[in-house]
């Protein structure tokens, strides 16, 4: 399907989703989510649930290029301040730290925001270390490829691998409820960034695109559900509660659309097409930005 997050921080995105997410292929990847704050017997989730939050994230060249469309200017007001990090002291804060600067790493990488991306780079590895996760980040090597916007593929190949290793971790350590955090930040963010530029850059095709959250959000929900008994989680939902009541009022209808049979990996798939049309008021826009702005100020000064 179509409902893809719109985060303009597309190298996080990356990172995290493991996938460019074709249109309308459906890849199958375990993320189990157990509970690390909690009791230990946690319910794994569903194989089919996490597969559709996976292919929910956006495609860097679909956003670079509808970003390239709305010719939509740079602009460091969109982003956490670097010195936010000195706020983020417990485990719960890095979590959400490290997918929020994560998705500003990625608006700044498409932008070839270099100078920056190095400090941004640095405030990641100081939340990875102190997740002690850092060891599955070649620093020196994202350092590297940061300084020229043409190495953003590999740059984005490299990432991909080392949040492969870390999610890997995350579960065989019994810690995977730090991806779910990390997730959470990162959806916030996302949506955050696409809320502002919707706002400095009105556009028909973004304010679409903000509205299709409203199916990502249902597959956050179902994260986060695993851990409703620990209380950091039930707050971030409760928050998060708000703004799913908004996006609840959002209308979007199927239009399905013919198969295609095509060739990947040598082997044929068959792509189903289908497309979405979402319809809701500029009122309840703005009310969507106004919330989102105050969740996402909770999560940096909490």
């Amino acid at each position: 399907m179509k409902y893809k997050l719109f985060s303009i921080g597309i190298g996080f995105i990356v990172l995290l989703s493991c996938c460019s997410g074709q249109k309308g292929e459906k890849k199958a990847k375990e993320f189990v989510i157990p509970d690390t704050l909690a009791a230990s017997n946690t319910a794994v989730l569903a194989e089919e649930v996490t597969s559709d939050i996976i292919d929910n994230l956006a495609s860097p060249v679909e956003i670079a290029g509808l970003l390239d469309m709305l010719g939509v200017p740079y602009s460091n007001a969109y982003l956490a301040s670097s010195s936010d990090i000195n706020n983020m002291n417990t485990e719960i804060q890095q979590a959400y730290g490290l997918g929020i600067y994560g998705a500003d790493l990625g608006y700044q990488a498409m932008y070839g925001q270099n100078t920056a991306l190095l400090d941004y780079i640095s405030n990641i590895k100081r939340l990875a270390d102190n997740l002690m996760i850092g060891q599955f980040f070649d620093y020196n090597t994202l350092k590297r490829l940061a300084g020229n916007k043409e190495n953003l593929d590999s740059l984005m190949f490299i990432a991909v691998h080392s949040f492969n290793e870390i999610d890997r971790y995350l579960r065989k350590s019994q810690r995977g409820e730090i991806s779910a955090l990390v997730i959470t930040g990162l959806w916030i963010e996302g949506i955050y960034l696409a809320t502002q530029v919707q706002q400095s850059y009105p556009h028909e095709e973004l304010k679409e695109r903000i509205g299709e959250q409203k199916i990502v959000m249902e597959d956050l929900f179902v994260l986060l559900d695993r851990y409703k008994s620990n209380p950091e989680v039930k707050k971030i939902t409760g928050q998060l509660d708000q703004l799913k009541q908004l996006f609840d009022q959002v209308e979007i209808t199927i239009i399905p659309g013919e198969p295609e049979t095509v060739e990947k990996d040598g082997r044929l798939v068959v792509v189903q097409h289908e497309e979405s049309k979402v319809s809701y008021s500029d009122e309840l826009l703005q009310q969507i930005i106004q919330q989102t702005v105050q969740l996402r100020e909770r999560l940096l000064h909490q």
